[in-house]
């Protein structure tokens, strides 16, 4: 049972998650885990490359707070999740791109390849000047990483596929992703985004009304944005609630992954539990300051999480209270600690969240042409995508009641989903 103690938080900079840090030079969002650390009693982060998490060591080794992360991770309060292979469109040789869950040997086998691959990595060992260092990071993480393979998540990737080739879907992919970095980019207001979709020897090809050139050169080599991008971004967010489900945790995300997730679970809800009104959300101002913000651009340090973490029980014991949650009281509890700690001075936050708060069935109260490019798919196994939903909506159903802190549309997959 689902009780809201823990968060899991992709780390990870990329078009479909933060790509504003991604753009400025960062490959994870720090601070979004900072910010979960607040919310959550554990917090299970995802690192997916060794750059990744040499420049998640380094953050905290750079202010001399290697020690407090240690005993994060001994005591559990953060936990490595590790998805031991990668989900990624791959190219072919006919220029079509196919949705894959890749994995080596080694990853497919080895019950803890996440030691073998990362800890004992060149660029990991380069993070210390002591080899007692490097030990004390092996034995604060040993026998404690949560591993999972590939095998366990082939229906998220046939389902991620179906959504590919639903033209009102795919449209909703890409509206997402503009929505979020044509401001980002200073680029004006996003177009609307429609796609048309043939189908020719069990291929699809995909059209779109947006120029992905003209995309991928304002984003820069850093977010490598290309035909596959938008595939690979729904296979993730399938991916990401596959994991929460199993796992009966919450998700702390940002833009426009949020907003993926939130489309998904509304679909999951309206088609498997035929219930519209299950998934709700919560945006309100209140008055407390951006964290994630503050720690991405160095305004506030760790020393500052953990003090606001010691203050902030009254959050997390909101998230894990059983029966119907007083909307007033959490905006209450931002002002309060805000003044407490003297974060006030950093002015007002939006609080965005939204999902399953009062438990299934019982409703919830947070609830022009620019040029076009083309594209190819191959085919998909509708069964085993359709199951997907059908698995996810059984522990939606039954004892998972996910929150999800992120932005989320609502309107867009409610209109799609009522004109089927």
């Amino acid at each position: 049972m689902s009780d809201h103690s823990k968060a899991l938080v992709p780390l990870e900079s990329w078009c479909y998650h933060s790509p504003e840090m991604r753009h400025k030079g960062a490959s994870i969002d720090i601070g979004l885990m900072a910010e979960a650390l607040i919310y959550y009693d554990q917090v299970l982060i995802n690192i997916p490359s060794q750059p990744q998490l040499a420049e998640f060591l380094c953050w905290f080794i750079e202010q001399g707070k290697y020690a407090d992360l240690l005993a994060l991770f001994n005591d559990q309060t953060l936990i490595i999740y590790h998805y031991a292979f990668v989900t990624s469109a791959i190219k072919t040789l006919d220029d079509s791109y196919i949705l894959v869950n890749l994995q080596d040997s080694i990853q497919e086998t080895n019950p803890n390849s996440f030691e073998q691959q990362f800890l004992y990595h060149p660029i990991i060992n380069d993070c210390f000047k002591h080899a007692r260092d490097r030990s004390k990071l092996y034995k604060a993480l040993r026998d404690k990483v949560i591993e999972v393979k590939a095998s366990s998540f082939d229906q998220a990737v046939e389902n991620a596929k179906l959504d590919f080739q639903n033209p009102q879907r795919n449209s909703l992919l890409i509206q997402a992703l503009l929505d979020e970095i044509y401001p980002m980019l200073g680029l004006g207001k996003p177009p609307d985004v429609n796609a048309k979709i043939s189908q020719s020897t069990g291929k699809y090809q995909v059209t779109w009304n947006v120029n992905f050139i003209q995309i991928s050169e304002a984003l820069g080599k850093d977010l490598n944005f290309h035909l596959g991008t938008p595939l690979a971004g729904v296979g993730v967010c399938n991916r990401l609630l596959w994991s929460a489900a199993n796992a009966n945790c919450d998700l702390y995300l940002g833009k426009p992954m949020s907003g993926l997730v939130g489309d998904k679970l509304y679909e999951t809800a309206y088609e498997v539990i035929k219930s519209k009104e299950i998934v709700e959300q919560l945006i309100d101002e209140v008055e407390f300051p951006d964290i994630r913000t503050l720690v991405n651009t160095g305004k506030i340090t760790f020393d500052d999480i953990l003090m606001i973490r010691k203050k902030a029980s009254r959050f997390r014991k909101w998230l894990q209270e059983e029966g119907e949650r007083d909307r007033n009281a959490i905006i209450a509890y931002h002002n309060e600690i805000a003044k407490e700690t003297g974060l006030i001075k950093f002015g007002r936050k939006t609080l965005r969240l939204f999902g399953l708060l009062l438990g299934p069935g019982t409703g919830t109260f947070i609830g022009g042409k620019i040029g076009s490019i083309e594209g190819v798919v191959l085919g998909t196994t509708v069964g085993a995508g359709i199951k997907y939903l059908f698995d996810l909506g059984s522990k939606l159903g039954e004892d998972w009641e996910p929150v999800i802190f992120g932005n989320w549309l609502k309107e867009r997959i409610e209109k799609i989903l009522e004109e089927k």
